[in-house]
């Protein structure tokens, strides 16, 4: 079930990345050429697409690992993300465990949202 489209802490967003970009390359681009270029085009037009931040309260997911990257390598406080609630089951091989902390702040967002 999709939720408002919000900013959140960037940190808390990176936590729930499936892999670091800086450190972990991808097979479908050439990733430092295009983390550098998404840095440029990020840092003149800001997030334009929210992130993909899927919830429920044992793990968070993101799709954007490439935003999230260089939202880090920029400073930027806060990212733009696309909430949704995940059913429990079955849980994605990428899924991290949900943090107390972070589940309350999502929490909150969906009771004000």
């Amino acid at each position: 079930m999709p939720l408002p489209r919000i900013h959140l802490p960037t940190v808390l967003v990176a936590r729930y990345r499936a892999v670091d970009r800086e450190v972990v390359g991808s097979a479908l681009v050439d990733t430092p050429s295009h983390l550098d270029a998404l840095t440029t085009d990020i840092g003149e037009r800001g997030i334009l697409t929210p992130l993909r931040f899927g919830f429920n309260e044992e793990f968070g997911t993101l799709d954007g690992n490439h935003r999230i990257a260089v939202a880090l390598r920029l400073g930027l406080d806060t990212v733009p993300v696309a909430l949704f609630e995940e059913p429990v089951a079955p849980r994605p091989l990428h899924a991290r465990p949900m943090f107390p902390d972070d589940l309350a702040v999502l929490k909150k967002i969906r009771v004000s949202g």
